[in-house]
């Protein structure tokens, strides 16, 4: 039986009235196949419809093939987690309150000592209207705002349609000054991609019709309400491949992985290493510089590259990212121990003795 992959746990952090439960709406309701987790303190802000529930919810409770909500306070949010991540979820987002630390969420989640859960970033909401106040004359972020878009993995810079294009570049500015490698995205009414965020997991195909579950009809019928209409921005987001027939160089690998290209917010993939300490393939995901890898068998179909490398973001320039990895490729036979720099991100392994792939 092969290892559940671990499922990232993704922080929503914001300040008050930037927009993160509309951005938390409108993931949830244009998720698609993805099965979500949700962790919240208060349900009365989220939109019903949306949660696909018809009232108050206390504890974990599923919603057909949607998604899995539990309302928690921070004495049991380690416990929260540990519950969804055993759900058939494919990533839960944890929405801190406006006057929540996100830092402290991040380091919350880290700590959770489990092998199912992994960091899957910070989402980061910035209130284009209310930032851009001060900045016609020549002011600066807000502490807490600069504070906390310095440690985002994602910025969403919300409320665009309530500014002009000019406080927008000066909004960029100033957020370009605390995190200048982070991929930014501009929306109004906090339309983001869930596809940016996480992919969904292959799931076998249904044996028999079944019943429409209430999710699955709510997302039916608003198909045909916006039939002809594109609300959703998801256009917005690239995903660059790199495909490799042989094996890499894995601290070049490493590099990639720990300083990934600016705009760049995950990556995932796997990866064929050839060398004297470990000879196979490595599975990788990393989002931010955060990074889990593990040794996994090798993929046998002569369809399939023995290197596949996947970035997703937001304004990469691409000629730079194809530049790194083509670095990837160039082999070193005489490092013997570089498979290391990639095996010391395997948390189930990388303390066991060799194998042969």
């Amino acid at each position: 039986m092969s290892k559940r992959a671990a499922v990232p746990v993704i922080v929503l952090g914001g300040a008050l009235g930037a927009g993160k439960t509309t951005v938390l709406n409108h993931v949830l309701r244009h998720a698609g196949e993805l099965r979500l987790g949700v962790i919240v303190n208060d349900f009365g802000a989220v939109n019903v419809d949306a949660l696909m529930v018809a009232g108050q919810v206390d504890g974990v409770v599923g919603f057909g093939n949607g998604c899995l909500c539990c309302a928690t306070d921070s004495d049991g949010f380690a416990d929260a987690v540990a519950r969804l991540v055993r759900t058939e979820v494919d990533a839960v987002l944890v929405e801190a309150s406006g006057i929540a630390d996100p830092r402290s969420m991040i380091r919350r989640v880290a700590a959770i000592d489990d092998r199912l859960v992994s960091y899957g970033g910070l989402v980061y909401v910035v209130d284009a209207d209310a930032v851009g106040l001060d900045v016609p004359g020549g002011g600066d972020l807000p502490r807490g705002v600069q504070r906390d878009a310095g440690v985002a993995d994602l910025l969403v810079v919300n409320k665009a349609d309530l500014v002009d294009a000019a406080a927008l570049d000066s909004v960029g500015a100033l957020l370009d000054r605390v995190n200048p490698t982070a991929p930014r995205l501009v929306t109004s009414e906090g339309v983001l991609d869930p596809g940016l965020l996480v992919d969904a997991r292959r799931r076998a195909a249904r044996e028999r019709p079944e019943q429409l579950t209430l999710d699955s009809l709510l997302r039916t019928e608003e198909a045909h309400e916006h039939a002809g209409h594109d609300h959703t921005g998801h256009e917005d987001y690239q995903q660059f491949t790199w495909e490799h027939d042989g094996p890499v160089n894995p601290r070049a690998m490493a590099r990639l992985l720990e300083r990934p290209p600016a705009g760049c917010y995950r990556i995932k993939g796997w990866v064929r290493v050839d060398s004297a300490y470990y000879s196979g393939q490595l599975d990788f995901s990393a989002v931010g510089g955060r990074i889990r890898a593990t040794r996994s068998s090798a993929r046998r179909s002569e369809a399939v590259a023995a290197t596949v490398v996947v970035l997703i973001g937001i304004g990469m320039d691409l000629d730079l990212v194809q530049v790194a990895c083509a670095a990837v490729s160039v082999t070193d036979p005489d490092d013997g121990f570089g498979a290391l720099s990639l095996l010391r991100y395997d948390p189930q392994t990388a303390n066991t003795s060799p194998v042969d792939g």
